[in-house]
């Protein structure tokens, strides 16, 4: 299964250096993939340090571009985060060219989704980030974030609710890898994640969680990690 933390931007720095270290001690049956707020250079022995974001293609300035990222060796990159959706006003079309700049060197997306509520809306949503998209024989991650969730911040969520975005989602993307060149992708789910949640993704199928900057110590995340050790480590 897939872990994907985000630190996000209040986190202190000096805890984040400690959260990488301590986090590297443990042994972690799963995938773990870690985003600070300002990313390290990605040796960590059982854990990938990726990206909060990735620049559009053109110059620009105060974002990391796809060869900082590649220099960093860092393989993954959050691709229209919630929180820039909601707070930046990024718009449809800037998640679009970020996306394309991810694909176009190399590196895995993580597309997020849940500006809207209800299967049929966020799938509308996908296809208008993915609208026109050369996925040029490459994976993707798509995370969905319950809207309640994330409004209330609380797990605010419903079973049945995560489960019908789940089954259209994977729907639409198992069709996409059939008919166009996307090689293959995870689906992840979101939205004030516990270890009850984790529960509740593997029941549904999800491939794994996102969980945000409310684990600010790795002792607090310990039952993350011992729910995660459960499932088997991602081929």
């Amino acid at each position: 299964m897939i872990c994907i933390v985000n630190f996000k931007s209040l986190m202190c720095y000096k805890k984040q250096l400690q959260w990488l270290h301590d986090i590297e001690q443990l042994p972690l049956n799963f995938k773990l993939l870690v985003a600070p707020t300002l990313p390290e250079h990605n040796t960590y022995q059982n854990y990938e340090i990726i990206a909060q974001n990735i620049s559009l293609a053109q110059r620009t300035v105060g974002e990391m571009s796809a060869n900082v990222l590649k220099a960093l060796d860092i393989r993954y990159a959050f691709v229209g985060h919630l929180e820039r959706r909601k707070l930046l006003n990024e718009t449809t079309d800037i998640i679009h060219e970020r996306l394309a700049n991810c694909l176009n060197n190399d590196m895995i997306p993580i597309i997020c989704l849940g500006m809207h509520s209800g299967p049929d809306l966020v799938i509308r949503e996908l296809k208008s980030i993915l609208k026109n998209i050369d996925f040029m024989g490459q994976r993707i991650i798509v995370a969905y974030e319950s809207l309640r969730s994330t409004q209330s911040n609380s797990s605010a969520y419903s079973y049945v609710e995560m489960e019908a975005v789940y089954l259209k989602l994977n729907q639409y993307l198992s069709e996409l890898v059939k008919n166009s060149n996307l090689a293959s992708y995870s689906l992840v789910m979101g939205g004030h994640i516990t270890a009850e949640g984790i529960s509740v993704a593997r029941k549904i199928g999800y491939d794994g969680v996102l969980i945000g900057d409310r684990y600010q110590e790795v002792s607090a995340f310990q039952p993350i990690i011992e729910a995660l050790n459960q499932v088997k480590k991602e081929r």
